[in-house]
C-alpha cells in the first residue's frame, strides 16, 4: 500500500470512530471527583467518606464490596466509615476508576474481555513500580489511572470496529511495541491515536490524555523537550504494558525460576530507547506472581 493510500486508509477510518466516539456514556461525575483527591493528603480518607455520603450508588458500592468474598468480612458491615476502614479508602478508589470505566467500554465476546485483564495487570504493576522506584514525581494512583485507561483506544474499537480488532489479533503480534504496528498494517492508524480522541470525549485529565496518546513512543522517555515527570510516568506505564503482554503470551513464564524470569524480563520487556532508565527488574521478578494474581482477583470481581 502507497503512502498515500495508508494515509487515506487511516484518515477514513479515524473520522469514521470519531464519530461513533460521540455515542460514548459519559463516565460518572464521581470518578473525576475522585480523580481530583490527593491520596497523600491526610484528608483523603474523610474526602472519600463524604463523597460516598452524598452519592448513593458510589456508598451501595463500597458496602457491597466490603462485605463480599473479596473482603472477607468475619461480620456483617453496616456503615461506611467501617466499609472503608476495612477495604482503605484508596482501594475503593481504584475500584471504583475500574468500575467506572467498565460500564462504559462492556466486552461483547469473552476473548474481548483479555484487553480488561490486560488494563487491570497494566495498572496494577505500574502502580506498584510507582511505590518501590526512584521515579519519586510519579504518584503512584496516577500511574495505577493510566495503566488502566493506557488501551482505551483497544476499547473503543471492539466497541465500534470489532471486525479490525479481531482482524489484527488473528494477524498475530508478540510484544507490546508490535501491536501499533500491525494496527497500523490494517487501519491506517493505531490505538493510541484512536484513545486520545476518546480521551477528550471523556474530558480526561490532560496527562491521562497525553500518556494515552504516548505510551508506544519509545522515544519519548529520552526527550528533553517533554517534562520529566511524565517522561517517568511513561516509563512506567511502558514497562508495566510489556510485563503484562509478556506473561499473557509466554504460557510457562509460572514455572520460570526467578533469576530465568529476570533474564526473560531484560530480554522481552526493556527497550533500548529507554536508555539508563534504573527500572526493578529484580523486585519485579519476584512480586510479579503476587501482582498477576491480585489483578485477576480484581477482574473477577468486576466481572471483567
Amino acid at each position: 500500500m502507497s503512502d498515500d493510500s495508508l494515509a487515506n486508509k487511516a484518515t477514513s477510518n479515524l473520522e469514521k470512530i470519531t464519530r461513533n466516539i460521540d455515542q460514548l456514556p459519559m463516565l460518572p461525575g464521581v470518578l473525576f471527583q475522585l480523580m481530583k483527591l490527593n491520596s497523600d493528603d491526610d484528608e483523603f480518607y474523610d474526602q472519600v467518606h463524604s463523597l460516598a455520603k452524598t452519592d448513593p450508588p458510589l456508598a451501595s458500592f463500597i458496602l457491597s464490596y466490603a462485605n463480599s468474598a473479596a473482603s472477607s468480612p468475619n461480620n456483617a458491615i453496616t456503615s461506611l466509615q467501617a466499609a472503608l476502614t476495612r477495604v482503605g479508602s484508596q482501594t475503593i478508589v481504584n475500584l471504583i476508576t475500574t468500575l467506572s470505566v467498565s460500564k462504559v467500554f462492556v466486552p461483547s465476546h469473552p476473548e474481548h474481555k483479555l484487553i480488561w485483564k490486560h488494563s487491570i495487570e497494566t495498572a496494577m504493576i505500574a502502580s506498584f513500580i510507582s511505590k518501590i522506584t526512584h521515579h519519586h514525581d510519579v504518584d503512584p494512583e496516577m500511574a495505577y489511572m493510566c495503566g488502566l485507561l493506557h488501551d482505551i483506544g483497544r476499547f473503543v474499537l471492539f466497541q465500534f470496529a470489532p471486525t479490525a480488532l479481531d482482524q489484527t489479533d488473528a494477524q498475530g503480534w508478540g510484544s507490546a511495541n508490535e501491536l501499533p504496528l500491525v494496527e497500523k498494517q490494517i487501519l491506517g492508524t493505531s490505538h493510541s491515536e484512536i484513545g486520545y480522541i476518546a480521551c477528550q470525549k471523556l474530558h480526561l485529565p490532560n496527562i491521562v490524555s497525553s500518556v494515552v496518546r504516548h505510551h508506544h513512543n519509545y522515544d519519548i522517555c529520552e526527550n528533553d523537550k517533554a517534562p520529566q515527570a511524565f517522561r517517568e510516568l511513561v516509563l512506567i506505564i511502558q514497562f508495566a504494558d510489556f510485563l503484562s503482554v509478556m506473561t499473557s503470551k509466554t504460557s510457562d513464564w509460572k514455572d520460570f525460576s526467578t533469576n530465568d524470569l529476570k533474564a526473560h524480563i531484560h530480554a522481552n520487556c526493556i527497550m533500548k530507547n529507554w536508555g539508563d532508565h534504573n527500572l526493578p527488574v529484580d523486585m519485579i521478578a519476584e512480586a510479579l506472581p503476587m501482582l498477576i494474581s491480585k489483578s485477576e482477583t480484581l477482574a473477577a470481581s468486576l466481572g471483567v
